[in-house]
C-alpha cells in the first residue's frame, strides 16, 4: 500500500512513541505543514497511547488518515476501536520500512537534539524543556517547504482563507526588506496554488 498524500492539514498524521530525556511521549506530525504534536503518556501501553491518541483528536482535529507502526502498544483493540469511533483511516507501517516513517523519525532525532542542548546549554528539563523543544522545531524554517510549520499551520486556520498573508507574516508585510517580501509571497503562491 502507498503511503497517502496529504492535500491539506490533518489529511495525513505520522503518530510514533519515543523514550528522550527520560519521559515517554506521543508524537504526532502533520505530514503536510510539518507542523508536530507532542503529549506526555504515563506508560507505554495501550491505555495510554488512547488517552494521548483522545487529546489530540480533542485539541487538534480528526484526521483522515493516521500512519502507525505495529507495536504492541499501538497496534490493539483500545487504540482501533479509538480511531474507528472517530472514522480515521490507518495506514500501518511495514516493519523493518522506516522510510514510511520517516517524517517522524526525523521529527525524533530533530527533539532529541534540542533536548540536549537545552539541558546542557540552560540545564532545563522536564515539560519545559519538551514545549521548548516542540517550539524551537515548530518555528524553524524547514528545508522541504522553505516555510515553519508555524506560518503553514496559522495560513490554514485563518477563516478567510486561501491564505492570509497579513496574519501569517503581519511585521513583514509593511517592510521594504525585498528578501521577506519575496518569501511571503513565495508563501502566497503556494498557498493559492495548491491548496485551492
Amino acid at each position: 500500500m502507498v503511503t497517502p498524500t496529504p492535500e491539506k492539514p490533518l489529511d495525513v498524521e505520522e503518530a510514533d512513541l519515543v523514550f528522550l530525556d527520560g519521559a515517554i511521549r506521543l508524537t504526532l506530525i502533520d505530514r503536510l505543514t510539518r507542523f508536530a504534536y507532542n503529549y506526555p503518556l504515563l506508560a507505554k501501553t495501550g491505555k495510554r497511547v488512547r488517552e494521548g491518541l483522545l487529546l489530540f483528536l480533542a485539541t487538534v482535529g480528526t484526521p483522515r488518515t493516521l500512519v502507525l507502526d505495529r507495536g504492541r502498544e499501538v497496534d490493539n483493540f483500545l487504540v482501533r476501536s479509538l480511531l474507528e469511533e472517530f472514522r480515521v483511516k490507518v495506514h500501518w507501517t511495514t516493519p523493518g520500512h522506516s522510510r514510511s516513517h520517516g517524517m517522524i523519525e526525523r521529527l525524533h532525532g530533530t527533539l532529541q537534539e534540542h533536548l540536549h542542548i537545552l539541558r546542557i546549554g540552560r540545564g532545563m528539563t522536564g515539560e519545559e524543556a519538551w514545549a521548548r523543544a516542540l517550539l524551537a522545531y515548530n518555528s524553524s524554517l524547514h528545508s522541504a517547504t522553505g516555510y515553519t510549520p508555524l506560518e503553514l499551520m496559522r495560513a490554514w486556520q485563518r477563516e478567510d482563507s486561501p491564505v492570509s498573508i497579513e496574519y501569517v507574516c503581519g511585521e513583514l508585510v509593511d517592510e521594504d526588506d525585498r528578501k521577506k517580501r519575496d518569501r511571503v509571497d513565495r508563501l502566497n503562491n503556494k498557498a493559492t496554488n495548491r491548496w485551492n
